[in-house]
């Protein structure tokens, strides 16, 4: 049975049965996407269809403050989907218990963990350090003042290829240092 817009209205208000259930057939993918863009992220299926099951049943017992004459029945209906939605983000939002298994403990830093960092780094600096003039201060420009690779390339005189060997070089280096470990 099919309803015009206000038989569907007339009819809900008299508290047809069938005229409802053309009503969620007839409205239900609208109310269903813009539920699903409100609530799509961090919230289940389950409550996606759940607020649009509410939106219905709202529609079903607020049906008497519709006025045709302020508007179109769709755009009441999906105004009334919106504000259902963003309560229930509201309320999803505040019932969400965090799962402690998503969460990583971070172990304490041993005073045993404490030392080998410190020499790691001793090692670091010291072969660093090792390097000429030029691929010491390459090194701590690139690496611990993050400078861009342009800047350097200019400010050193170098090409980018002689300076990425540079590096390369130097990172082996480093590598073989610390390989031991």
């Amino acid at each position: 049975m099919n309803f015009s817009e206000s038989e569907l209205i007339s009819e809900i208000k008299k508290r047809n049965l069938k005229a409802y259930e053309f009503l969620i057939k007839e409205y239900t993918k609208p109310v269903y996407y813009l539920t699903y863009n409100i609530l799509n992220i961090g919230n289940s299926k389950e409550d996606i269809e759940e607020c649009v099951a509410d939106v219905f049943l709202e529609v079903w017992q607020k049906i008497n403050e519709f006025d045709s004459e302020r508007g179109n029945f769709k755009t009441w209906i999906l105004i009334l989907t919106k504000y259902k939605a963003l309560t229930y983000k509201r309320k999803l939002k505040t019932n969400q218990v965090e799962n402690i298994d998503d969460y990583q403990l971070e172990q304490p830093d041993t005073i045993e963990k404490q030392i080998i960092d410190r020499e790691i780094q001793r090692k670091l600096l010291e072969t660093i350090n090792s390097f000429n003039k030029t691929d010491k201060e390459l090194f701590i420009r690139r690496y611990f003042y993050n400078e861009k690779i342009c800047d350097i390339m200019q400010s050193l005189g170098l090409s980018r290829s002689a300076l990425d060997n540079r590096l390369l070089r130097g990172r082996k280096i480093i590598k073989e240092v610390l390989s031991y470990e």
